[in-house]
């Protein structure tokens, strides 16, 4: 889904990404350090480790590769990182990051992992291309994703963290996360609210779930008790900037009117939903306005 051909041949923007990429998802950047036997700059980049004495700090060294923009053959090969071991010694790190735009050989994957066994190294770790785009993509890191691959984020229309941490939405009964389903498919799960008959005509809400469409849906159908009845949406039609105001709207006006009351606990699940399905339709915050208003935690939601 990311064209990682956006970046241009020329490795310096890469590694300014590996950088940035690496400290957003938690390492401590210690040094861009000068450049290497292969001619290529490494980084190194540090994360704490709790071991059974206490927290200790581990090292690593990064090789950047970024062959996306060549023609043939484009897996990151032993040839590619020559003396690693030795780079590794040079610079008193623990262990080995190999940050690609596309793939490590079968041929280096061999090597990296004859020297963890042979405890020459610590560790090692290859962040290629599929796994850096699963970050970007699914885990809320859309603010990189924007800023390095412009034209992949107007296509994706990733998720956008509103929150500190990233915020799944389960189906109730086989608990996929249906937010990155949709990927996949947009239109493929429902949001359930489960109601009886109240007074004057209104609906009380007794729940609220996702759920995907099919077995997983026909099963909470079959299951409702004796009175209690359900209304759906879509979920594919409610991410739709225009159809979530509206179905906003239409909530807000049937809570106001009290054509709908709820039990508490379907009201919080369904605040719940609202923030969830939020990371699909709002925009990426800029930290500026983060660091204004906050996260939505900070007003009890």
């Amino acid at each position: 889904m990311i064209d990682f051909k956006e970046i241009d041949q020329d490795g310096e923007v890469w590694e300014f990404f590996a950088r940035d990429f690496l400290q957003e998802i938690g390492y401590y950047v210690e040094t861009t350090v000068d450049r290497g036997p292969d001619g290529k700059k490494d980084l190194i980049v540090s994360e704490h480790l709790k071991g059974n004495l206490g927290n200790y700090k581990f090292k690593w060294l990064v090789s950047c590769k970024h062959f996306a923009n060549r023609a043939s053959s484009n897996s990151v090969k032993e040839v590619d990182e020559p003396n690693i071991l030795e780079r590794i010694e040079a610079f008193n790190c623990d262990g080995f990051i190999g940050f690609y735009s596309t793939i490590s050989s079968s041929g280096l994957n061999t090597r990296l992992t004859q020297l963890k066994d042979n405890q020459k190294i610590k560790d090692y770790r290859i962040f290629d291309h599929k796994l850096i785009e699963n970050y970007l993509i699914r885990i809320g890191y859309s603010d990189l994703l924007m800023r390095y691959f412009p034209e992949s984020y107007k296509n994706i229309k990733p998720l956008h963290l509103i929150t500190d941490n990233y915020i799944p939405l389960n189906c109730k009964t086989c608990g996929i996360d249906i937010l990155q389903e949709m990927y996949k498919n947009q239109y493929h799960a429902n949001y359930v609210q489960v109601y009886s008959n109240g007074l004057n005509g209104s609906e009380h809400i007794q729940d609220v779930f996702s759920v995907c469409k099919g077995p997983c849906d026909d099963v909470r159908s079959r299951n409702l008790q004796t009175g209690f009845y359900t209304n759906w949406q879509d979920i594919g039609d409610i991410i739709i900037p225009s159809k979530f105001i509206q179905w906003t709207m239409t909530t807000l006006n049937l809570i106001r009117s009290r054509q709908n009351t709820y039990d508490d606990a379907a009201f919080k699940k369904e605040k719940e939903f609202i923030i969830a399905i939020s990371q699909k339709v709002v925009r990426e915050m800029t930290q500026e306005e983060r660091n204004r208003v906050g996260t939505l935690r900070d007003y009890g939601l």
